[in-house]
């Protein structure tokens, strides 16, 4: 009987240290073609990642990268990651392209980062690591809106600043 209590004891443990140590992702999956997306969509995406590749830093984020092209409004920062993942850890621009935007919210202290994928040509991915089990699509894509909204204006400020 206390063998079987031990195995069972066992089994319990070997399952809730599985558990964490596995990584539980939110993602929304946005259509690009035919949408009436109008903030979320890859053009958008492309004016801002071309503005941070021209008019931003280079900031260290995470431990994946080094040097990630970044830059800052009021309430986000925004980080652009290479394609190629740690092929290019230092954020090199001649060796990968940069269709990956991370989001963090300032105003935040838990759940503050949003990954935005715009590689495929279809469709626009946005990642949440270990959302809490009360996010909704509607916080997850408002997050999003409100920060690519804040980067666009001053894109349009700085365009309109010029002429």
């Amino acid at each position: 009987m206390r063998a079987i209590c031990l195995l069972s004891l066992l089994v319990v443990a070997a399952a809730v240290l599985q558990a964490q140590g596995e990584t539980i992702d939110l993602v929304l999956r946005i259509r690009n073609m035919k949408s009436d997306e109008e903030v979320i969509n890859k053009a958008n995406l492309l004016r801002i990642k071309e503005f941070i590749l021209k008019n931003g830093l280079r900031e260290t984020y995470c431990n994946l990268y080094n040097n990630n092209p970044a830059y800052h409004t009021e309430n986000y920062s925004y980080f652009l990651n290479p394609d190629s993942g740690q092929g290019n850890i230092n954020c090199e621009l001649d060796k990968s392209d940069f269709n990956s935007l991370t989001i963090r919210d300032s105003r935040r202290g838990k759940n503050k980062y949003r990954w935005v994928n715009f590689l495929d040509e279809h469709y626009v991915y946005i990642k949440v690591s270990w959302p809490p089990e009360d996010l909704t699509v509607s916080q997850t894509r408002e997050l999003v809106v409100e920060a690519m909204k804040e980067i666009l204006r001053e894109i349009d400020k700085q365009k309109s600043d010029k002429t």
